[in-house]
């Protein structure tokens, strides 16, 4: 029997916006007090259809509203800080998106309004699958060793030309920050390194990002300037390794594996899609030499990827805990991200910020 109830505002009735209403009305101690969309009739049509108790003509309106306690801002990553930063001095917990932040410096205005108050962020959503406990577990228990690499690799191939065009934010970079390294890229780096117990610090980065290729280039709008492929490798300062590789529309066939190699034991690991998975583990045998078996598999609840977050977020609030990405955690996560483009345009290495964590 729960005794609190955290009322909650979503901005932002999008398609994720959506998602983010339906897990909070899933949950017997969230109260969906309300919500706010740009467009006013989206918001009122969202209302009708999840019965929301109010409906807000604008989010500065749900900001001010002293009854609502928490929101989720479910709202491009461009417009996302300045609404943040009014829902913490409004005395709000916050739940964010991703890509969290356009630039670093954004983070660390979140982190100084913070004060005591709960801020999560989205970018954690795989973890709470069931395997990802199984595999943070085997990893507790010490049997991986000293984290020696982690490996994402990802590319997902072109299918057939759009019936319609995917949304513009998609590859605008002034909207979401970038493209699929932003998008997808801070899943991979949030579940890997959040399995790992966020305990690599990345000191470098070397990478190169690419846009849609020439036959599919009026896929989306002529002004997309953002990527659609990345590579990238990181040496972190415990003497381990990211190598990352992340890709859209390729002219290349599907691809989906992750990785965490150690000293001692390995795990080859499948984040996402189909439900259906198995996740295997290697341990090294000083007789025998590398063994590997099934560490968990079967069919995920992968209503964990939407509901996850909102019940992470709004159980930390209740019971004074850490949700399973914070601002700290998200800081390490954008500063990824900016040294990957900066590498990307210069050509060269980047030193990856480490000053004021």
């Amino acid at each position: 029997m729960v005794e609190k109830k955290i009322r909650l505002g979503v901005i932002g009735c999008g398609v994720i916006g959506k998602q983010h209403i339906k897990a909070a009305l899933g949950v017997d101690w969230i109260e969906l007090a309300g919500i706010a969309d740009a467009n006013p009739d989206t918001a009122r049509l969202a209302a009708e259809q999840f019965g929301a108790q109010r409906v807000y003509p604008n989010a500065d309106l749900l900001l001010e509203d002293p009854s609502i306690e928490a929101v989720v801002l479910a709202i491009p990553t461009s417009t996302r800080n300045a609404l943040a930063l009014k829902a913490l001095a409004n005395g709000k917990h916050v739940l964010l998106e991703k890509p969290v932040a356009l630039h670093e410096n954004e983070i660390h205005q979140l982190i100084e309004a913070q004060g005591e108050l709960t801020v999560a962020v989205c970018s954690s959503r795989f973890r709470f699958l069931e395997h990802a406990e199984a595999a943070r577990k085997w990893i507790d228990e010490g049997n991986l060793g000293e984290v020696r690499l982690l490996r994402c690799r990802v590319n997902e191939p072109a299918g057939k030309r759009p019936a319609t065009p995917p949304p513009t934010w998609r590859l605008h970079t002034a909207i979401n920050g970038g493209g699929i390294v932003a998008n997808w890229g801070i899943y991979d780096f949030d579940y890997l390194l959040g399995l790992t117990g966020w305990t690599l610090q990345p000191k470098w980065i070397l990478s190169h990002m690419w846009q849609l290729p020439e036959p599919i280039a009026d896929y989306f709008p002529p002004n997309s300037d953002s990527e659609t492929y990345g590579s990238a490798f990181i040496q972190c300062d415990n003497d381990a390794v990211i190598t990352f590789e992340r890709g859209e529309f390729m002219a290349a066939p599907l691809e989906r594996s992750w990785q965490i190699i150690g000293s001692k034991g390995s795990l080859t690991l499948h984040m996402t899609w189909p439900s259906e998975k198995t996740i295997s583990c290697t341990t090294l045998d000083a007789e025998s030499g590398a063994q590997t078996r099934t560490l968990w598999e079967g069919t995920e609840d992968s209503s964990w990827i939407d509901k996850g977050p909102v019940i992470d977020f709004t159980r930390s609030i209740i019971e004074g805990g850490k949700p399973a990405t914070g601002l700290r955690e998200a800081l390490v996560l954008q500063r990824i991200l900016d040294a990957a483009y900066q590498s990307s345009r210069s050509g060269a290495p980047v030193m990856i910020n480490s000053e004021g964590d």
